[in-house]
């Protein structure tokens, strides 16, 4: 993804992409050649190898990890989710970022006219927690109804539209979007809907934390 977007910049920088599946010379001759490194490598891989190969090389060490908080290293974690394939071209040039021990984008991305926020230290572990809260819990959820679904023998097709009906509502309406008993405090209907889950455990606890929650 990462590399794509930078050809569709209006002037791409030059890239020379490295995997620890090549040598240390190889790296080390990418390095001399290089002013920024842009390290798109696992969360608990990044101190180590940043200690390890780039502790002493004077240049600007760029991550992209939306939890790791180091000084030594600017962050720049875009807001989005990036799938196998590569996104509509579109996309890229609106994905925001959230930095971290830097205040300008150019100075880790140079090029790049993406908007972006400067994020405190201390706001940081916020901030990730509510992108794995909106970007990974939903899809949880949905992939338990939709294993309910098939014994019921509701075809995928028909789930995946209405997942797609309320994630489009939620973009074009936001909270007036929410329909459902709890929003409505029909207690008759949630009281039905807990005694149907009363066999599938981890979804009766979700259904009860949420009318815990949001039943105000």
């Amino acid at each position: 993804h990462l590399l794509y977007w930078n050809s569709l910049l209006e002037k791409p920088n030059q890239v020379y992409q490295w995997s620890r599946t090549q040598s240390l010379e190889q790296l080390n001759s990418h390095l001399e050649q290089s002013s920024i490194v842009w390290l798109a490598i696992s969360d608990s891989s990044l101190v180590e190898f940043y200690e390890t190969h780039l502790k002493n090389s004077n240049k600007t060490v760029v991550h992209f990890s939306g939890a790791l908080n180091n000084s030594k290293m600017l962050c720049a974690h875009p807001l989005m989710s990036f799938p196998a394939e590569l996104l509509p071209t579109d996309v890229y040039s609106k994905i925001h970022f959230a930095l971290s021990n830097f205040n300008n984008l150019e100075q880790a991305l140079p090029s790049f006219k993406n908007a972006f926020k400067i994020m405190n230290s201390q706001d940081k572990a916020l901030y990730h927690a509510l992108c794995v809260l909106a970007g990974n819990f939903p899809q949880m959820l949905w992939n338990e109804v939709s294993e309910k679904m098939q014994q019921l023998e509701i075809p995928e097709s028909a789930l995946d539209l209405y997942v797609k009906q309320i994630t489009e509502n939620y973009l074009n309406y936001k909270n007036k979007a929410i329909t459902g008993p709890i929003i409505r405090k029909d207690e008759k209907t949630i009281l039905a809907n807990l005694e149907s889950l009363k066999n599938e455990t981890r979804l009766k606890n979700i259904y009860s934390s949420f009318n815990k929650e949001f039943n105000i």
